[in-house]
């Protein structure tokens, strides 16, 4: 939703669609009940049955998409192609002037399935899918690489390291092997559930589970990482917050899907 939804009533929506299958960004207006007036502001993303990212965020007046490498390792590396990167817009569809490439959406490369925005302080944080190791939480910074498919992980294998050091690569805060499929990201810092103050909350698809990823003082570092409704509501898609402070889950499980709320 447009941060002013009252004077703005625009809903930002990602979806794949077409037999040349392709994702688009569209601005709906909401009125009387119904999203109208389709706006398309980014189109001819690649998408493919995998790999598709596809999370929504609006921070400073962008709006910011992550999208997944469409299943072709070709294109995190190419700023021309719109998958594998954290894309930023104007609200209006088009090109910021201090986008790191010109007259380009990209905002950073590298990357294979981020699933998960969300803003702490000045700083954007995603999730993000490895392939059989290392799914990763990274800090999204302007013009920087994060490796996808020369690194995997922190920059710590025989021959990462060259690479990493000319393509300005950005390591994770935290990675995961085995795997869990992170999914969904919000951060938490409200009084209604005092434990989960300044933590990031990941919704987890492999594991099953809502995870607590709790923050330093600076919001800089992940210094503890603690499990939650384990195996209680299956695959975790998707979290989010109430102004008031209440944790609302979606899962995914491909039938008797369901929204569950977290009072307390």
């Amino acid at each position: 939703m447009h941060p002013d939804f009252a004077n703005n009533p625009f809903v930002y929506v990602i979806y794949g669609y077409g037999s040349t299958y392709s994702a688009k960004v569209v601005r709906y207006t909401y009125a009387g009940g119904n999203l109208t007036s389709p706006q398309v502001l980014l189109d001819q993303i690649p998408a493919a049955s995998i790999h598709n990212g596809s999370r929504l965020l609006i921070s400073g007046g962008k709006l910011y998409i992550s999208t997944g490498d469409a299943a072709d390792t070709n294109l995190p590396q190419n700023i021309n192609s719109l998958a594998g990167k954290i894309l930023r817009i104007n609200l209006d569809g088009s090109i910021p002037a201090d986008n790191p490439y010109p007259n380009n959406p990209v905002w950073s490369l590298g990357h294979r399935n981020p699933q998960g925005l969300t803003q702490v302080g000045n700083k954007i944080f995603s999730s993000e899918h490895g392939p059989d190791s290392d799914d990763e939480i990274n800090v999204i910074e302007k013009g920087r690489n994060y490796g996808w498919p020369n690194i995997k992980g922190f920059c710590n294998e025989s021959g990462e390291q060259s690479f990493c050091s000319s393509n300005n690569v950005a390591e994770p805060l935290i990675n995961w092997t085995p795997t869990i499929a992170p999914s969904g990201l919000t951060y938490y810092n409200n009084n209604y559930i005092p434990q989960f103050k300044n933590s990031l909350l990941l919704a987890v698809l492999k594991g099953t589970k809502l995870m607590q990823l709790k923050l330093d003082d600076a919001q800089a570092k992940i210094i503890e990482t603690k499990d939650f409704y384990v195996n209680t509501y299956g695959r975790v898609r998707a979290v989010c917050q109430s102004p008031e402070g209440k944790l609302y889950i979606c899962t995914s499980n491909g039938s008797d899907d369901k929204i569950v709320e977290i009072a307390k």
